[in-house]
């Protein structure tokens, strides 16, 4: 099982690229274009720690996972029951955990806004991280350009929260301080500290997925595959999970921080908030 082969990107010179990293579904495909000039345009003929093949290789990962959910949600609601069974039923399940998880910080019915946005992350990170546990994938998590651009993503649509909750002029307004003659100061204090969290977001994330995957091959190689495959696959699953939920915990965290009333959650009342 490929999954737990070492994927080298990002991981700095002598990181466990020195071997050719596991075929995938891809390879052939990244093969054919590698050389081609949009190959070379996006950087996919790179060798060093095989940085081409993992950047292709996550793209592919993700826009197969991306369609895994669109397939899944088009299934469970084309015949669309009031009482769920089968796929719209896991479905349902689903959502009414995250809705769940989402109105401990958010409140009904303002949380209810931030559930589509919030589920969507959950799900997506969630099938890309069960990806590696299936011989000829590739977890795209396990590459610091998907989970940056994770971070990135969950970064400006909380702005866009923030600014649609208060205005563009008390969203600057809250980067500025309560004294004004500090305003310059803290207004950079405050955009360091903005900027900081699609870094954690997208480092937790990564850190987590490629460590596990690095302890679980060191784990293979010493026990051998038979006896400790099943326990393996099964903490793969979990942690899969978990990292999801992570994410997607400290995503509604972020966005509560920014449109939860000060004074005390309140259904309809929204301001932003100093995280």
């Amino acid at each position: 099982m490929s999954l737990f082969l070492l994927a080298a990107e990002e991981a700095g010179p002598g990181a466990g690229g020195h071997h050719a990293p596991p075929r995938t579904i891809f390879t052939p495909l990244w093969e054919a274009v590698r050389d081609t000039p949009l190959g070379r345009w996006y950087g996919f003929d790179e060798t060093r720690n095989n940085f081409g093949q993992f950047w292709f290789d996550a793209i592919g990962f993700s826009i197969l996972s991306a369609a895994v959910l669109i397939v899944g949600a088009f299934l469970a609601t084309r015949d669309y029951r009031r009482i769920p069974r089968g796929l719209q039923n896991l479905f349902e399940w689903a959502v009414g955990l995250l809705r769940g998880l989402i109105h401990g910080f958010i409140p009904p019915p303002l949380g209810d806004r931030y559930v589509p946005y919030l589920g969507t992350v959950f799900l997506f990170i969630f099938v890309m991280n069960l990806m590696g546990i299936i011989p000829g994938f590739r977890s795209p998590t396990m590459t610091l350009s998907t989970t940056a651009a994770l971070g990135i993503t969950t970064f400006f649509m909380v702005q866009g929260f923030a600014i649609r909750a208060v205005g563009i002029w008390k969203y600057l307004r809250h980067f500025m301080g309560e004294a004004l003659w500090l305003a310059p100061l803290m207004f950079a204090v405050e955009v360091i500290g903005e900027l900081a969290r699609p870094m954690s977001l997208s480092l937790r994330l990564y850190g987590n997925i490629f460590g596990e995957d690095n302890v679980i091959e060191q784990l293979m190689t010493l026990g051998g595959w038979v006896p400790v495959q099943l326990p393996m696959l099964l903490f793969a699953i979990f942690t899969s999970f978990l990292q999801a939920f992570i994410f997607t915990t400290l995503s509604t965290i972020y966005i509560a921080q920014k449109v939860v009333h000060e004074g005390g959650p309140e259904a309809g009342h929204e301001s932003a908030h100093s995280g």
